[in-house]
């Protein structure tokens, strides 16, 4: 069976637009309720769709949902500013069901408040 350019277009549509419904579940997140952790980075990841930052609490490590890689660096948030051990103070919406994954809305970081949304 030979397939056309159409149906490997319309395949490709599908699984673009599948990982793009998976990519954006912000409902995921509680918009009424706000976290604000202030705690050290363990580990900083810029790959996309989103940079993540693992932050260490209390015993606790949050993973901490950023914008994506390039939105990020051109905010002043970067591997380097975002190194193991640097305190930050992060403010947003908690997760729904991972009760240790927070959307960042805003982070401080060195003094600065940068806002994420």
């Amino acid at each position: 069976m030979r397939i056309g350019r159409g149906r490997w277009a319309l395949l490709a549509v599908l699984l673009l637009s599948q990982g793009a419904y998976a990519h954006h579940g912000w409902s995921q997140y509680d918009p009424e309720r706000f976290l604000e952790l202030t705690g050290t980075v363990r580990e900083a990841s810029f790959e996309h769709p989103h940079a993540v930052v693992r932050l260490e609490m209390r015993q606790k490590v949050w993973a901490v949902v950023l914008p994506p890689p390039t939105r990020a660096e051109r905010l002043g948030l970067t591997p380097q500013t975002l190194r193991p051990g640097t305190r930050v103070t992060v403010v947003g919406h908690p997760h729904r069901t991972h009760p240790d994954e927070v959307r960042a809305l805003r982070i401080v970081l060195e003094g600065r408040t940068i806002p994420l949304r």
